[in-house]
C-alpha cells in the first residue's frame, strides 16, 4: 500500500495529519447522526481511514515476535528524548477511539457491519505491537513502547491511554500502553469493543468472526494481555455472552437459560431477551480465547474455578445432546450439536499447562457423553467430522502432560471413536450411492481426521514419561477409568486404530494427495519406530499392513514411494540383525504362501522395487531411499535375489554382449566400493552408490530387450 510507505517515510507529518483527520472524521460522524442527516459519506472515510491507519502503525503478526516498524520507533525515542508528545501515541490513541465508537448506542446506529470488521481488524493489528508489548526481541525501537514513552490522549468514554501521561515522574515513565501505563484500561475498552462486536450484530458472521478469531486471540497473545484480561468484568462478560449463546443452542427459547447465564458472576451482558446465538465457528474463537486467557492466573485454585466456569456452561449443552440423540437427525438438533462440538474444540485447543488438569479433567469426564453424540450423530457428516476433530485436537494438546493412566484413558477413548465410527459405516462408499463425488469427499475428510489423530497418539508416544508413578499435572485423584498408573502401549492402539481403518481407505481415497501422504508418513513411522511390534502382530493384521506397503511401493507419487520405502527399509533392518542374533525376526510372517508366488513378503517386496527401478519410469531420485531397503533385503533374502539376477539375464538371452555387461553390474551392485555384509551408515553409503551405477548402466540394456 503506498499510503503506508509514505506515511512511515514521513512520519514527522503524516502521523499527526492522520490523527487529525480520525478526530475530524468521527466528529462529523457524530454531526451527522445529531442532524439526522445521511452518514455514508463520512462512514465510507471512515471506512479508510480505519484501513490506512493500522497498516501505518504495525505489521501483520506472523508468528513472529511483533515490533514497531523502525521509522516510527524512531520518530517515538527522539519526540521522547525532545520532551515533545509522541506522534504514535497520539495517532495509536485515535484509532482506539475510532474502534471504540461502537460502544455508544447513538454512534453505534451509524456504523455498518463493513466498518466494524475493518475497525475489529485494525484494533487486532495494533494490539499485537503496541498493547502490553513482554518481549521486544532485542530491540531497542521495540523497548521504547514496551518500558517508556511519551505522549497519549484519552480512550473514548474517559479510559485513559495512559497513566500521567506528560507528567514525567521519572526519567523512565511506564509506556502509555504497558501494563503499568494505560494498557489495562486500553485493554478494558477493546474486551467491550469485542463483546459488542459478538452480540450487537446478530447474523453478521463476518462481524463476528472478526471479533472471535482475530481480536479476541490478539488480546490474549502475551501473559500480561491473559492477566489483565481474566481480572476484568469485561471479560467475564464475553464469558456469560458465550454461555448465554451455548444456552440459546440448548434451548432455542432459552429466556430463562439466558438469563441464569447473565446473573452468573454478577455481570450482565447488554443483549436482547434470550441472548445471541452465535454461529459455530464463532464458539470455537471465544472458547479458545476464554480457555487461553488461563494463562494469566498463578493460583492452581484460581484457574480450577476459572475453567469450571468456563467449560461448566458447554457441559451442559454436550450432556442435552447426548441424551436426545433422535434431535440431531433434525437441523435445530444438528446445529446445537455442531455449536457444542466446536466450542470443544476451542476448549482443547487452548490447552496451556496452567489449565491443561482441569480441562482434561472436564474432557475426562464426558468421555462417555462425546461417544455417545458419535453415536447418535452417525448420520451427519458434520457431526462425525467434529468429534474426529475434536478427538485429534484433544490428543494433540493434551498427551505431553499426561501420565501413563490419564495416557492410557486417553488412548482408549481413541480407540472407542475409531471403532464407533467404523461401527457406524461411515468412510464407505457404495457404488450405486447419489451425490457420490460429495460421499467421496466426505469420507476423505473423516478418514483423514482418523488418521492425523493415530499420528497424533504416535507422536505423543515421545513425551510420555513411561515410568512416572504420579499423574503430572492431573490431580485430584480423578483418574478416568481407574486402575493403577501403567505404561500405555501406543503402538498396540496406533495398530488397532490402523486395523480398522485400513479397511475404509479405498484406491479413490488415496486419489487424494494430503491423505495418501498422510497414511503412508504414519505407516514409515510405526515400522521405522516399533518394527518388535510389527513382527507381534496378527497374521490378518500383518497381511493387511503388507498390502497397503506394496501399494504404496507402486505408486506413482514420488513421496508416497519414498516413504513406503524408508518403512520397507526400517523392517528389513529389522529383520536382518534380529537373525544375526539368532531371533526369529518376522518369524512366520515371512514363510512363503501361493498368493506372493511361493516366496516371502520380504522377496516378494524386493521384487517390487528391483521391478519397480528397472523397468518403470520411477526417478533418480527414489534410487537413494531404494538402496537403503534393497541393502538389508539382498543379505536377509540371498536366493530371492539371486533368482531376479538369473530372470534379469534370462531377459537377455541371444544378446551375448548385453548380457555380459548387465553380469558384470551385478556384480558391481553387490560388491562394488568394498562393499560387506554389515547394514551400517558406511555400506549404506556404498550401496547407494552402486545403485545408482547400476540403474545407469542396466536400464537401457534390459528395456530395448
Amino acid at each position: 500500500m503506498y499510503g503506508t510507505t509514505l506515511s512511515r517515510a514521513a512520519p514527522e507529518a503524516s502521523l499527526p495529519f492522520l490523527a487529525a483527520a480520525a478526530d475530524a472524521k468521527k466528529t462529523e460522524l457524530s454531526d451527522a447522526i445529531a442532524r439526522g442527516a445521511d452518514p455514508t459519506v463520512a462512514s465510507e472515510q471512515l471506512w479508510w481511514l480505519a484501513r490506512l491507519i493500522p497498516h501505518v502503525l504495525a505489521d501483520p503478526f506472523d508468528g513472529e515476535i511483533p515490533l514497531p516498524p523502525d521509522a516510527l520507533a524512531e520518530r517515538s525515542r527522539t519526540a521522547t528524548l525532545a520532551g515533545q508528545p509522541c506522534p504514535v501515541d497520539a495517532l495509536s490513541t485515535a484509532y482506539v477511539n475510532l474502534a471504540c465508537l461502537c460502544l455508544d448506542d447513538t454512534a453505534r446506529s451509524a456504523i455498518s457491519p463493513r466498518l466494524m470488521e475493518t475497525f475489529l481488524w485494525g484494533a487486532a493489528r495494533w494490539a499485537d505491537t503496541y498493547l502490553m508489548p513482554e518481549d521486544v526481541g532485542g530491540s531497542l525501537h521495540a523497548a521504547v513502547f514496551a518500558g517508556g514513552g511519551g505522549g497519549g490522549g484519552r480512550v473514548h468514554g474517559g479510559v485513559g491511554a495512559g497513566a500521567g501521561l506528560g507528567a514525567h515522574v521519572t526519567n523512565q515513565p511506564p509506556g502509555p500502553f504497558s501494563e503499568h501505563g494505560g494498557g489495562v484500561q486500553v485493554l478494558d475498552a477493546l474486551l467491550r469493543v469485542a463483546r459488542v462486536a459478538l452480540t450487537a450484530w446478530p447474523g453478521e458472521t463476518g462481524v463476528q468472526g472478526v471479533a472471535a478469531q482475530k481480536l479476541l486471540p490478539a488480546l490474549t497473545r502475551r501473559r500480561a494481555l491473559c492477566r489483565a484480561c481474566v481480572a476484568s468484568a469485561s471479560w467475564g462478560a464475553i464469558a456469560d455472552a458465550e454461555a448465554m449463546a451455548l444456552a440459546q443452542a440448548t434451548d432455542p427459547g432459552g429466556a430463562a437459560a439466558a438469563a441464569a447465564a447473565a446473573a452468573r458472576g454478577g455481570v450482565a451482558v447488554a443483549v436482547a431477551s434470550g441472548g445471541v446465538a452465535f454461529p459455530p465457528e464463532i464458539h470455537r474463537g471465544v472458547m479458545e480465547a476464554l480457555g487461553r486467557a488461563a494463562e494469566g492466573l498463578n493460583d492452581e485454585g484460581q484457574c480450577r474455578e476459572y475453567i469450571a466456569r468456563v467449560l461448566t456452561p458447554l457441559g451442559g449443552v454436550l450432556h442435552a445432546v447426548a441424551s436426545d440423540p433422535g434431535a440431531m437427525t433434525h437441523p435445530g438438533g444438528e446445529s446445537r450439536a455442531v455449536a457444542a462440538l466446536e466450542a470443544a474444540r476451542g476448549a482443547a485447543r487452548a490447552t496451556v499447562a496452567r489449565s491443561q488438569a482441569p480441562v482434561f479433567a472436564f474432557f475426562a469426564s464426558n468421555f462417555d457423553v462425546l461417544i455417545a453424540t458419535q453415536r447418535g450423530g452417525g448420520g451427519s457428516a458434520q457431526i462425525s467430522k467434529l468429534v474426529l476433530r475434536l478427538t485429534e485436537e484433544l490428543v494433540a494438546n493434551q498427551a505431553c502432560f499426561l501420565g501413563p493412566t490419564h495416557a492410557t484413558a486417553l488412548c482408549r477413548h481413541v480407540l472407542r471413536v475409531v471403532e464407533t465410527y467404523a461401527g457406524g459405516g461411515r468412510g464407505r462408499v457404495g457404488a450405486g450411492e447419489g451425490g457420490r463425488a460429495e460421499r467421496v469427499k466426505e469420507a476423505y475428510k473423516e478418514v483423514k481426521a482418523l488418521l492425523r489423530m493415530l499420528t497424533h497418539v504416535v507422536n505423543s508416544d515421545n513425551g510420555l514419561d513411561h515410568d512416572e508413578v504420579g499423574e503430572g499435572r492431573v490431580a485430584n485423584g480423578m483418574t478416568p477409568g481407574g486402575g493403577d498408573a501403567q505404561k500405555v502401549d501406543v503402538a498396540q492402539v496406533v495398530f488397532l486404530g490402523l486395523n480398522v481403518v485400513i479397511p475404509l481407505i479405498t484406491d479413490e481415497l488415496l486419489t487424494f494427495p494430503k491423505l495418501c501422504h498422510q497414511y503412508f508418513s504414519l505407516l514409515a513411522h510405526m515400522l521405522e519406530a516399533y518394527p518388535g511390534k510389527v513382527a507381534a502382530l496378527p497374521p490378518d493384521l500383518f497381511n493387511t499392513l503388507m498390502g497397503t506397503l506394496d501399494f504404496g511401493l507402486k505408486h506413482a507419487d514420488a513421496e508416497t514411494s519414498r516413504e513406503s520405502l524408508s518403512a520397507l527399509a526400517a523392517m528389513a533392518s529389522f529383520h536382518h540383525s534380529s537373525t544375526i542374533a539368532g531371533q526369529p525376526g518376522l518369524g512366520a510372517h515371512n514363510a512363503p504362501t501361493p498368493e506372493r508366488g511361493n516366496v516371502g513378503v520380504l522377496a516378494h517386496l524386493m521384487r517390487v522395487v528391483l521391478n519397480r527401478l528397472i523397468f518403470e519410469d520411477a526417478s533418480m531420485d527414489l534410487a537413494e531411499s531404494a538402496a537403503d531397503a534393497l541393502l538389508p533385503l539382498m543379505h536377509c533374502e540371498r536366493v530371492a535375489f539371486e533368482d531376479v539376477a538369473r530372470e534379469l539375464l534370462g531377459r537377455l538371452s541371444g544378446n551375448q554382449g548385453a548380457m555380459e555387461h548387465v553380469s558384470r553390474a551385478l556384480t558391481e551392485l553387490t560388491t562394488g566400493g568394498g562393499l560387506t555384509d554389515r547394514v551400517d551408515r558406511a555400506n549404506k553409503r556404498r550401496f547407494r552408490r552402486n545403485v545408482a551405477k547400476f540403474l545407469t548402466e542396466t536400464r537401457g540394456f534390459v528395456r530395448h530387450n
